[in-house]
């Protein structure tokens, strides 16, 4: 990120494609904003770091146990050069083609998710399953307590992921007022907005999840409840600066119930097999 990586994804003159060098080394920062932004550039360019950290590290959920670590550390030096960095400029960079085409992206659906779980997808598909896989076997997270400290301390982080693009916000209002007051319910300039709406989206999505699986199974489940929360979560993040609080309810219930349904899919897959 330092050496070409944040230069790559937000320099102000690149083409439509990808950045050039003017930030390499992390030189030229300072107390200036880079457009679209009004984060001064050093803030920025340590809160867009923690994107690319993370966005490279979504993947490996889908290859737990399966890896040797410095492949691994290579693997996610390339993958986030050749695939997060363009795709994160097309989305956020001033002259990025998506951006000039209008594409709302609050805090990152499409170089974060969309990009981390098909990336996890491809991974799991070449590396195959876990040598010890045993299909007539119920895999259980080993503790219960941990996953859902794992899900409080993800909730609370996720207020900084949504709530921190706050300053992004700015550009679209001024950029893209007609289309923002016709196609979204509301846009506020607030951060304590955008942490409103993606709690209630979690909450929905926690819920719903627990209730689809009463309905189907007759228990409630915590593990249930943490899985849909994170569902919502990722649901929720390209919109949370942008849609009212009904219409997180809206996206909650929705992540709820398709994710517990692809849930079940694949585990009725697997057991057919």
């Amino acid at each position: 990120w330092t050496l070409f990586g944040f230069s790559l994804t937000f320099s102000e003159y690149g083409g439509p494609f990808i950045g050039d060098c003017s930030y390499c080394g992390a030189t030229n920062l300072g107390l200036h904003c880079i457009p679209p932004t009004t984060m001064n550039s050093i803030s920025f360019f340590i809160y867009q770091g923690m994107f690319a950290t993370i966005t490279s590290a979504l993947m490996f959920g889908s290859s737990a146990e399966r890896v040797r670590i410095m492949p691994a550390m290579i693997f996610m030096f390339v993958w986030t050069t050749v695939v997060y960095d363009p795709i994160a400029y097309w989305t956020w960079a001033k002259n990025g083609w998506l951006n000039k085409l209008g594409s709302l992206d609050y805090a990152g659906g499409t170089p974060v998710h969309i990009a981390s779980g098909f990336a996890g997808l491809a991974k799991a598909l070449v590396l195959g399953k876990r040598l010890d896989y045993d299909r007539n076997t119920e895999w259980k997270p080993h503790s219960l307590s941990n996953v859902f400290l794992g899900t409080a301390i993800l909730w609370f982080g996720w207020f900084g992921f949504n709530g921190g693009r706050r300053r992004m916000l700015k550009h679209f209002l001024t950029k893209w007022r007609l289309q923002a007051y016709i196609i979204i319910p509301v846009i506020v300039d607030s951060i304590a907005h955008c942490n409103l709406i993606t709690c209630i989206a979690a909450s929905t999505g926690g819920l719903t999840w627990v209730l689809f699986d009463y309905r189907n199974a007759r228990k409630l489940s915590a593990l249930g409840f943490c899985s849909g929360a994170v569902a919502a979560l990722v649901a929720i993040t390209p919109g949370s600066g942008f849609v009212a609080p009904w219409s997180a309810i809206v996206v909650g219930f929705v992540a709820g119930i398709a994710c517990n349904m692809g849930e079940q899919g694949k585990e009725t897959k697997i057991k057919q097999h």
